[in-house]
């Protein structure tokens, strides 16, 4: 696996080697580090190699680029096949209510897998993989598992059944039972039973949850209540009119939002 990591200044730099190195020597065959701005900041690469302590045969480049964080980032990625971008937060909390300067502008950017990397770096034991109840669920369980595997995290599986005020009446579910759900025969449940099969065979242990309301606030307190170390969320696709009034561009919503660091799957390597 090909990961590119951002080892530039920011204001979240150091939160985002110290999640890196957990788990970067166990599943990647080279690294390349990035810094913006510059031969200025080079030392920066170097402090990052020592920071990561990689074992000998993991291959590094380390690149400089000119330009800002994003750019420098684009630029490298753009030049090579990547599998997984890492990089943190790289706007402060006051920027991120500035016009444009949404979270999750580099992630849409990237078509590589990314994890933004944000909050006080934490053990990563715990990790909340949000399924929308669709295909992309496997890549998502598919990269959680990477770095849960070599770290011995569970992954909880969490789908939300939306009860958004938008939808008709006739459409919103008679009882909020998550059992039940569980056990039906939904599409959505199928999936996230056959999800859980799949990572139970990678030896990860493994919960599924379900709630009941707003996507979007129900994510966010699952996230908190059960204090876990990662969101991974898939890509989504709107199908259509009513699904793009649902999902509300759900990823870059979160990236906006989630206090702790977030894993966004597209695909995995070589499918």
């Amino acid at each position: 696996m090909n990961v590119l990591i951002y080892a530039g200044p920011g204001p979240w730099r150091n939160e985002a080697l110290a999640t890196a190195a957990q788990f970067v020597g166990q599943i990647a065959t080279s690294v390349t580090l990035v810094t913006g701005g510059g031969i200025r900041h080079t030392e920066l690469l170097d402090d990052a190699v020592a920071r990561l302590a990689l074992p000998p045969d993991i291959v590094v480049e380390r690149r400089v680029v000119e330009g800002t964080p994003q750019e420098a980032i684009l630029a490298v990625a753009s030049e090579a096949r990547h599998d997984l971008v890492i990089f943190g937060r790289l706007q402060r909390p006051l920027e991120r209510l500035l016009p444009l300067r949404r979270s999750d502008a580099l992630t849409r950017r990237l078509r590589t897998a990314v994890l933004r990397v944000s909050g006080p770096a934490r053990p990563i034991r715990r990790i909340l993989l949000a399924s929308g109840g669709d295909q992309h669920t496997f890549a998502t369980a598919k990269y959680a598992a990477l770095l849960a595997t070599p770290l011995g995290a569970s992954v909880t599986l969490l789908h939300v059944v939306s009860q958004q005020p938008v939808v008709f009446e006739a459409l919103a579910p008679l009882v909020a039972d998550e059992a039940a759900f569980l056990a039906g025969e939904t599409p959505e449940a199928i999936t996230l039973r056959q999800a859980a099969a799949w990572l139970r065979e990678q030896s990860i242990p493994v919960a599924m949850r379900v709630r009941f309301g707003l996507v979007l606030d129900e994510i966010l307190a699952e996230l908190h209540e059960g204090d876990y170390d990662i969101l991974a969320v898939g890509t989504h696709h709107a199908a259509g009119p009513l699904d793009r009034v649902l999902l509300e561009d759900l990823t870059g919503d979160l990236l906006d939002r989630c206090p702790r660091t977030v894993l966004v799957a597209r695909r995995m390597p070589h499918d």
